[in-house]
């Protein structure tokens, strides 16, 4: 009985952890790529569940309070499909060539955070 407690709780963590969950999408051509952060702040709304983030409807991150992640990406237009509970926000981002791109994520969808 432990051990079998002990793989459902392993599993559950499992389940609950952030960071990179599906692959990245390809970069053609590293020169001309961007770099593009997504921060997801401090909000009381979501505050114990996960934000998802899918790019062009590919499953990419799971971020918790406070996590960001930096990728690259070709120039381009992109939908940015995050949900966090029951909310579901998108927004397309416009990518150009060699920009940096700083996203804050709000699980309210009000603010999607461009360029610096």
């Amino acid at each position: 009985m432990p051990a079998s407690l002990a793989a459902l709780f392993a599993g559950l963590l499992a389940g609950c952890a952030g960071g990179l969950v599906g692959p990245l999408l390809p970069v053609t051509n590293p020169a001309t790529a961007a770099t593009v952060t997504v921060f997801r702040d401090f909000s009381l709304p979501g505050f114990f569940v996960p934000m998802d983030l899918r790019i062009d409807d590919h499953w990419v991150f799971r971020l918790w309070l406070n996590q960001q992640y930096s990728f690259k990406l070709d120039p381009g237009e992109y939908l940015f499909d995050y949900t966090i509970g029951f909310n579901e926000c998108r927004r397309l981002a416009y990518i150009k060539a060699g920009q940096n791109y700083y996203f804050r994520l709000r699980p309210n969808c009000v603010r999607f955070e461009g360029p610096p």
